[in-house]
């Protein structure tokens, strides 16, 4: 996939993973979608492959977009490391861990889509 396919769908999956309002709304019953904690992870990090995407585009990338990336590649990982296999969406959505994912996804937005790196 190029870079100026791939890029979005990694921009996006970060926001639903910044995004405390989202997952408020998708994660549980009677809200706009239907998602869970483990969809979060598996689409940025199976689905996506976030991995084959630096792997593949790194050239393309700044120090700083590398820099967000691997930070939120490993804390997103190491969260899940630390987690049970289905994480409860309730648990999840007030853990302070998973704030300072949030927060790496933030700041991955932010260095993704504020004009660094290809257009």
């Amino acid at each position: 996939m190029s870079y100026e396919e791939w890029r979005p769908r990694i921009i996006d999956a970060a926001r639903h993973i910044a995004s405390r309002d989202y997952q408020k709304e998708e994660w549980f019953p009677g809200g706009r979608g239907v998602s869970s904690p483990d969809e979060v992870y598996q689409l940025l990090i199976e689905d996506l492959t976030f991995d084959l995407f630096l792997q593949t585009h790194s050239h393309k990338l700044d120090i700083r977009q590398l820099q967000v990336a691997n930070e939120l590649r490993s804390i997103l990982q190491e969260y899940y490391d630390n987690s049970p296999e289905h994480p409860d969406p309730k648990f999840v959505l007030d853990d302070p861990q998973w704030d300072l994912v949030r927060q790496a996804a933030d700041r991955f937005v932010a260095a993704f889509s504020g004009g660094a790196g290809p257009p």
